[in-house]
């Protein structure tokens, strides 16, 4: 993939979330967006489906290509986060959500936070819309509502994978019905913000912050990379001082 080169004067507007936490939103983040649709259209191939974790197909995207990314994180999100320019680590992707919720696992039907690589790290996660389609939704930020019991149902998972359903339909009756994605409050959590989609959107936040996709149409979405919910995702884990 060729260099990822992003709009010289972005705007950037910031949204509460709580008192203590925001997000930052960028429009018309990307100088090309269309060429990376392009990309994944025509490299289906190198997208593998994710058994757990995310519920799709991810690509990983060289390092290589992401440095104008990178120094706009390193310049203008360390301003808004005040963390270290220096040692700042990441990870990129292309991922596409594909899975009905019928096949959902069971932590893939709840928002989730991004665990730290060391305690003296944090970690943010951006993300690019790379879909016309605003309909198939963008992203919610919660507040825990039970968060000792998903990191009881989490730890269960972790130790055996498809353990932890059993325990979460013992304690919450929305899993006793029909599994879908989360996209508004719950017995769980409480929904603080839905961050819209829209094409060549950034949205740039703490991993710290109960989030996940919003998408409220599931029947919407698609295999096809120039119709599917295709975003950018670029996680950070940075040093504080």
């Amino acid at each position: 993939m060729k260099t990822i080169e992003i709009n010289p004067d972005p705007d950037i507007q910031v949204r509460q979330i709580t008192e203590d936490s925001h997000c930052v939103i960028v429009d018309n983040f990307l100088s090309n967006p269309a060429a990376i649709v392009e990309f994944a259209c025509t490299n289906a191939e190198k997208f593998e489906t994710q058994d757990i974790g995310y519920p799709g197909v991810l690509c990983d995207v060289d390092r290589a290509a992401m440095s104008d990314v990178q120094r706009f994180i390193r310049s203008q999100m360390s301003r808004q986060f005040s963390f270290l320019k220096g040692d700042i680590r990441t990870t990129t992707y292309l991922s596409m959500a594909t899975k009905p919720p019928g096949e959902l696992a069971a932590l893939q039907r709840l928002c989730h936070t991004d665990p730290r690589e060391r305690a003296d790290r944090r970690n943010y996660a951006g993300l690019v819309y790379l879909f016309e389609d605003e309909a198939l939704g963008g992203t919610g930020f919660y507040r825990w509502k039970e968060q000792k019991r998903i990191e009881q149902a989490t730890a269960l998972e972790l130790r055996e994978p498809g353990s932890s359903l059993a325990f979460l339909q013992e304690h919450f009756e929305m899993y006793r019905r029909a599994p879908q994605y989360m996209c508004g409050s719950n017995e769980v959590a409480e929904l603080l913000l839905d961050v819209p989609a829209r094409f060549n959107r950034f949205v740039f936040y703490s991993g710290d912050i109960p989030h996940s996709a919003h998408i409220p149409q599931p029947e919407l979405l698609s295999a096809d990379f120039s119709k599917g919910r295709l975003t950018l995702n670029c996680f950070t884990s940075v040093r504080y001082s």
